[in-house]
């Protein structure tokens, strides 16, 4: 079985870090690399997942454990995991959310039959308990690089690429929505991505900047404007369509529980 290195910023994250590593070390799949980049926190989130690296290692569930001297954003952290990564494929989770037990062994499968080199799935999303879930944000079966331009259709929880095909792909240094830019540059390569409809992972619902639309109408427009390096015009056109599809489109796919 090939290696998947999973790769896990952490900033702040004592209180649900733990839970999270258990969701990767749970999975059915094996050899799994687990790299966590601590982001400069003012908690104990690094020295968690250090004592949690040396209790969990074995010949197949290998830890590195990294940090930043300084707050970087979530952009440069992952990319210093990215820089680390050895896997043939690699996936990314945060430290506030969690994964099904089947989601790798699920990916990897669906990916060898289909000879994909991303996959992607359906996610849970909840407010206190993965248990009690909300809503689920559904999916397609198949999903393009223009379609994915429109609006981010892929859940950077779920997401998984073939390093070695592709090649490793890095994040760009935006303050937000790098997430979104990494897989719009990994599908430019890939052509598609193949969906599995069934959910995958649990998305944990934040008050925080996440949840803030107005404030991140500023990042979507980044991704267009310094990313992809539109024009103030053209930036400003796909932004038109990105709402459209964002509000009347992708909206639709997420079905409250």
């Amino acid at each position: 079985m090939e290696l998947v290195t999973v790769i896990m910023p952490t900033y702040n994250s004592a209180a649900t870090l733990k839970q999270a590593l258990d969701s990767i070390t749970n999975q059915t799949y094996r050899p799994i690399e687990i790299i966590t980049i601590d982001d400069a926190s003012d908690d104990d989130s690094h020295a968690i997942a250090k004592a949690y690296a040396q209790q969990h290692t074995t010949q197949d569930l290998q830890f590195v454990t990294l940090s930043n001297n300084e707050n970087a954003g979530a952009g440069i952290t992952r990319n210093k995991g990215v820089e680390h990564a050895t896997g043939t494929y690699i996936a990314f989770l945060d430290a506030d959310d969690l994964w099904k037990p089947h989601k790798l062994t699920t990916q990897i499968n669906a990916m060898k039959s289909h000879n994909a080199t991303v996959c992607y799935g359906a996610y849970e999303i909840f407010k206190t308990t993965p248990k009690q879930p909300i809503a689920i944000h559904n999916i397609s079966k198949k999903l393009t690089y223009d379609k994915l331009h429109k609006a981010n259709y892929l859940g950077n929880l779920t997401g998984i690429y073939n390093a070695e095909v592709l090649g490793k792909v890095a994040i760009p240094s935006l303050r937000k929505r790098q997430d979104w830019a990494m897989w719009l540059d990994v599908l430019k390569k890939a052509n598609h991505a193949i969906g599995i409809q069934e959910p995958l992972a649990s998305y944990r619902l934040s008050d925080g900047l996440s949840a803030n639309k107005m404030e991140l109408i500023k990042h979507n427009y980044a991704v267009y404007r310094k990313h992809l390096g539109y024009s103030a015009i053209k930036s400003c056109w796909n932004m038109l369509l990105f709402f459209y599809e964002q509000f009347l489109v992708k909206k639709s796919m997420i079905e409250k529980l």
